[in-house]
């Protein structure tokens, strides 16, 4: 049974209009806690979206650089090429300048070179030198005939020249300026004689060797 009610009308209006600004208020909080969750899920959000960001820039600036980069691999590409084309086709990067200045800086005063040739040869070279030690007589013959089959033709520039010098010891020291020079390669001695030169005793001698690559 309702117990009846003795208040008067407006204490009644203002407990229902308490009761309900009540309830909006907790509304409002419900409201306002759901906003700043809201704020926050977005905000972590916005965070992975800015590192994704950043590191796509540094990707984006990894690329550009390496597009600006292409010009100087391409030129460095087409000169390497054309060293690789010399150097198979004509066995060497060094001219014929380069090799008469560093034979007048080696060449002695009281020394005169007769003739002087250049030449392209083929030689046959091993591409590369195997670890032959601890095998028996069957394995050094197997290697051997290994090295044999792996051997290649390669161009190298030939150069041959006679000459005039007071003793054999200003040859053996024009060779071993020779060997020493990083021009040359694989000095060898060809021969060494007397002859008459102008009405005096001369050492004729005959060297090659090969022009470095």
């Amino acid at each position: 049974m309702r117990e009846p009610e003795f208040l008067p009308e407006w204490i009644r209006q203002q407990r229902r209009r308490r009761r309900r600004i009540l309830r909006q208020t907790y509304l409002v909080v419900a409201c306002v806690a759901a906003m700043c969750l809201l704020t926050y899920v977005r905000q972590g959000r916005i965070a992975r979206a800015r590192a994704d960001l950043a590191m796509v820039e540094r990707c984006a600036q990894n690329v550009r650089r390496q597009v600006t980069m292409i010009g100087q691999l391409q030129s460095q590409m087409s000169r390497l090429l054309v060293r690789k084309r010399i150097v198979e086709e004509l066995g060497s990067r060094t001219d014929c300048t380069a090799v008469l200045a560093e034979l007048c800086r080696l060449l002695p005063p009281n020394m005169a070179l007769v003739s002087l040739e250049l030449k392209t040869v083929d030689l046959n070279v091993q591409p590369g030198e195997s670890d032959r030690r601890g095998g028996g007589a069957s394995a050094r013959t197997s290697a051997r005939a290994q090295a044999k089959a792996s051997m290649e033709a390669v161009r190298r520039v030939r150069l041959s020249l006679t000459g005039l010098a007071p003793t054999d010891v200003d040859v053996a020291n024009f060779i071993g300026q020779l060997s020493a020079s990083p021009l040359f390669e694989d000095v060898n001695m060809g021969y060494a004689k007397t002859v008459e030169y102008r009405g005096r005793t001369a050492r004729e001698f005959q060297a090659s060797c090969y022009l470095a690559r």
